[in-house]
């Protein structure tokens, strides 16, 4: 029990920190409490499941502990040198004040050092592992932000970041870092801008470090490492791996209708009305290539000779792979006027949209025409932006009316304001899948600030043709 001082103190000061009540447990069952561990054990909740029922390895906790008592230690250490410091310094003031005792004011050396005492002095940081990581930056994740609560619709991302990050620690990189997504219902919030929640060091020998950053500051039993120097990087994993769902979304349609996949990304960009992409970037030029590879599942082999998927290198998660293993979707939700771009349960965007109430058919469709400027004008009532889904007159557009967005005022039409349906034209290849329903989706818009931005493919307007879409 000769750790069970500082761990008491840990859950006395944070009562919220699942990890720190599961390792006081672990103190006061190896004592033979099993009362007192059985107490700490329910206030662990899901980081006990996850590390008992799971089988994680005991090496892993056993490591955190390590460095928590080891913090905590000098923590102690730091508390005593500024106690000491105060009381020299408050002697030294009492040399020079006149012996008149104010009221609740110290006055003697014992009333000094037992205010000192009780002060619960901040602390100044502790000194981390250095870390030497065997590439230049770490291979990013994106993992739920908090636990999800009971009853709350369950699953893996129940048991909160850490012990997901830690559910397969043989596979771990000897470098990554947790970013965090915030839930929405039902829902985890993609975001470029997702806070750092851990980094996670593997050395050769399996061992493996903890290191807190500011998003996990709730769940931190220490002062949170600076992790500003890794803002810019995450953001550009997370913008990366969007390209990469979508270029990846738009190679699959392509394939679903032509039996095999594109040889070029220029067989993606073709003019009306084969324009499978509204456009390019410099990383999805880079990417495609291995991209192809992976999707196709082979190391480089013609498609018919089978084999492994060779790990991308346009960037990854952990395991190699791209982020994204869902495909795209959009989801139309009448009851609150929402249009959303999912992958799975990732909620990447949420518009508000203008529906037509019970004129907007539920059901199942796909995005079968894409076209700039329908009509041949940016100033007409289907905007600068075009979408029909499947073989009908409903169409997602764009609107200069924007009194009608969060309304039921079409004619069974998906309208959007301008700069969200030119935003959703880049987002989602042709052949993406549309469901309109009746909710299920959060009211929360999720736009970002510097939207998703394609270089435009020439050549997509379809002058040919008159739009008369049900407005």
């Amino acid at each position: 029990m000769k750790n069970s001082l500082y761990l008491k103190r840990y859950v006395e000061m944070h009562p919220d920190n699942k990890m720190a009540w599961y390792l006081l447990g672990k103190e006061y069952e190896q004592a033979g409490e099993q009362g007192k561990a059985n107490y700490c054990y329910n206030r662990a909740e899901e980081v006990y499941e996850a590390f008992e029922l799971s089988k994680v390895p005991s090496d892993i906790w056993k490591n955190y502990e390590a460095r928590l008592l080891q913090m905590e230690k000098e923590r102690e250490k730091r508390r005593r040198r500024m106690r000491r410091m105060l009381l020299a310094l408050m002697l030294l003031l009492l040399a020079f004040i006149p012996a008149v005792k104010a009221p609740g004011v110290p006055s003697s050396p014992e009333e000094i050092l037992a205010s000192i005492n009780s002060l619960e002095l901040a602390d100044p940081g502790a000194d981390r592992e250095a870390a030497s990581p065997s590439r230049r930056g770490p291979l990013f994740t994106a993992v739920a932000a908090k636990a999800q609560a009971a009853g709350a619709g369950g699953g893996p991302e129940s048991t909160g970041p850490l012990p997901a990050l830690l559910s397969s620690p043989d596979q771990l990189p000897p470098w990554s870092v947790a970013l965090g997504m915030e839930r929405s219902g039902d829902w985890l919030r993609w975001s470029r801008d997702m806070p750092r929640l851990y980094g996670v060091h593997r050395a050769s020998s399996g061992a493996i470090a903890i290191e807190p950053y500011e998003g996990a500051a709730a769940e931190c039993v220490c002062e949170p490492a600076d992790s500003s120097s890794l803002k810019q990087a995450a953001a550009k994993w997370a913008d990366l791996q969007l390209e990469t769902a979508v270029l990846s979304e738009a190679a699959s349609q392509f394939r679903a209708r032509h039996g095999r996949l594109p040889h070029s990304l220029d067989e993606l960009t073709q003019p009306f009305p084969d324009n499978w992409l509204a456009g390019r970037s410099p990383a999805m030029e880079a990417m495609f290539d291995p991209l192809m590879e992976h999707l196709a599942g082979l190391a480089g082999r013609p498609e018919e000779d089978g084999g492994e998927a060779p790990l991308g290198q346009w960037g990854t998660s952990p395991d190699g792979l791209p982020y994204f293993t869902e495909p795209l979707e959009v989801i139309i939700d009448r009851k609150h006027h929402r249009l959303a771009v999912v992958s799975g349960s990732i909620l990447i965007r949420n518009y508000e949209v203008g529906l037509g109430g019970a004129k907007t058919p539920l059901g199942q469709f796909q995005i079968d025409v894409k076209v700039v400027n329908p009509n041949g004008t940016t100033k007409g009532p289907y905007g600068t932006r075009g979408m029909q889904l499947s073989d009908t007159d409903y169409a997602i557009h764009g609107t200069y009316d924007l009194d009608s967005i969060g309304a039921n005022e079409s004619e069974g039409c998906i309208r959007m304001s301008i700069a969200d349906v030119e935003e959703l034209f880049d987002l989602v290849p042709m052949g993406t899948p549309v469901k309109i329903q009746d909710g299920g989706l959060p009211g929360e818009r999720l736009v970002p600030k510097e939207r998703f931005k394609l270089k435009l493919a020439k050549g997509q307007q379809n002058p040919s043709e008159e739009y008369h879409w049900l407005d």
